[in-house]
């Protein structure tokens, strides 16, 4: 039997299935909730419990209560991921910030050097260059000759 995959393993962990994920088409077909569908659900399938004689709804409200069921055991797994997501967005953000202070830090130490040492800015141009494109504050604003 192969190995499980890291996520596989995860999904293991908390309770759910990895399953492929749904094309854009498969997703337009699907029915969407509408606000407070949970509540009226619980309703449809009370009534078609206390009606199930008439109107032969067995089937339906067996679905409905699945439904439910799931949406139960799910939404505290994806609350849980999203908040990990955000974890590891946030980790990630920090981690860029860092970086970027080692390029700026990097690109004002060419500057301090460029007189000097000029063969450093023309090989550090690049970054000279990207740091130019994208730093950050206020744009300087151009005078007007004449």
């Amino acid at each position: 039997m192969p190995e499980k995959t890291p996520t596989e393993q995860i999904a293991e962990i908390l309770g759910v299935e990895f399953l492929p994920l749904l094309d854009p088409s498969e997703v337009r077909e699907l029915q969407k909730a509408l606000p407070g569908y949970q509540a009226v659900a619980d309703d449809a399938a009370r009534f078609a419990q206390k009606h199930k004689d008439t109107l032969k709804l067995d089937q339906v409200r067996a679905s409905i209560e699945q439904g439910l069921a799931d949406v139960a055991r799910l939404e505290p797994v994806e609350h849980l991921l999203k908040k990990l997501y955000l974890s590891v967005y946030h980790q990630r953000l920090q981690a860029t910030a860092k970086c970027m202070e080692g390029l700026y830090d990097t690109s004002r130490r060419i500057r301090d050097f460029s007189e000097a040492y000029p063969e450093i800015e023309e090989e550090g141009q690049h970054l000279l260059d990207f740091m130019k494109a994208f730093r950050p504050g206020p744009k300087k604003e151009k005078k007007e000759e004449g």
